[in-house]
């Protein structure tokens, strides 16, 4: 036996394990069967070859030779087609794991995000009833509207969070969804008010914003239809106030008209108390400015521009 038939032996006995071990692989489906079947058909080429090979230089027969050249290259085509669908196998593979991967951690944010949410709003609430339940006990009137005051807002910061933790797009909030919300809130609280003045909407729906400057035009909100409440009109006193919420090319624009009395200069607007204040502060904060006119009655326009950075963090000057 000369040593090419030994080596053409060996390499026979090579190709006929590794032909078993993949066989026996893709039947216990340790190997993908797309993949596997490339690969069992190039060792079987391979195993041709070598077969061919043996029986020449044995001197047993020659009949195999002429396909020799054809086998070497279906053994090519089916390595290459192999390592081919064994890559996309991989990619696939990679992908889908990356997908369950990204949907797990979309499940756990989700969960997350839920559990923040129903602990900023027990302790709105818990802030609130406490609020609520000081203005109860304390006899001085001015004490208890102020803690009403508080308490509203806490509300509506509550109202507010709310709305954009239920709403489907997350990015950009419907502005009607968040003013309406906190009209309505002011209109239980201040009903002996209502009675007598009527508050009318003229909004845009469709206009919308992002989580940043949704809260601060919801506060804004508040204070001004709550300062137009309690002190544009004399006790016993009807009227009307009248809530916009328009856009242009530029701005978005909320303003608050009643048919009050109006404010009589600068001066007594700047120190009104805290709510105007307050809402010159998230004014400042979505890089908005306020106009007021008291020509007729007061009303107070806010400009927001469309786009522009903005914070929200809360500082009352």
């Amino acid at each position: 036996m000369n040593s090419i038939v030994a080596m053409n032996l060996v390499t026979f006995f090579l190709y006929a394990i590794a032909l078993l071990f993949l066989i026996r692989s893709i039947l216990k489906k340790h190997v993908l069967f797309g993949p596997g079947i490339f690969a069992a058909a190039a060792l079987s080429t391979g195993f041709f070859v070598c077969v061919s090979n043996f029986l020449e230089h044995s001197g047993i027969s020659d009949i195999l030779d002429d396909y020799e050249g054809f086998a070497r290259d279906l053994f090519v085509m089916f390595l290459l087609i192999f390592l081919y669908v064994d890559s996309m196998h991989r990619e696939q593979a990679k992908r889908e794991k990356d997908q369950i991967q990204i949907q797990n951690d979309l499940r756990e944010k989700a969960l997350l995000l839920t559990e923040i949410h129903h602990r900023v709003n027990n302790n709105l609430q818990i802030v609130s009833g406490l609020l609520s339940m000081q203005g109860t006990m304390r006899e001085d009137e001015s004490i208890a509207e102020a803690l009403r005051i508080a308490q509203n807002r806490i509300q509506s910061i509550a109202k507010i969070h709310q709305i954009i933790y239920d709403s489907n797009n997350l990015i950009q909030i419907g502005a009607y969804s968040i003013l309406n919300s906190v009209i309505k809130n002011l209109e239980i609280t201040y009903k002996v008010e209502c009675s007598r003045v009527s508050v009318s909407r003229e909004m845009d729906q469709s206009i919308t914003l992002d989580p940043d400057r949704a809260m601060p035009l919801g506060l804004i909100l508040n204070e001004l239809l709550t300062n137009s409440l309690k002190h544009a009109f004399c006790e016993g006193e009807t009227g009307e106030i009248l809530i916009r919420l328009e856009q242009d090319d530029k701005y978005i624009i909320l303003s608050v008209s009643d048919s009050g009395k109006g404010l009589e200069d600068s001066t007594q607007r700047r120190n009104s108390g805290i709510g105007m204040k307050l809402v010159e502060s998230l004014v400042l904060q979505v890089r908005g400015n306020v106009r007021v006119d008291s020509s007729q009655g007061t009303n107070v326009k806010i400009l927001i521009p469309k786009e522009g950075k903005h914070s929200l963090v809360f500082s009352i000057p």
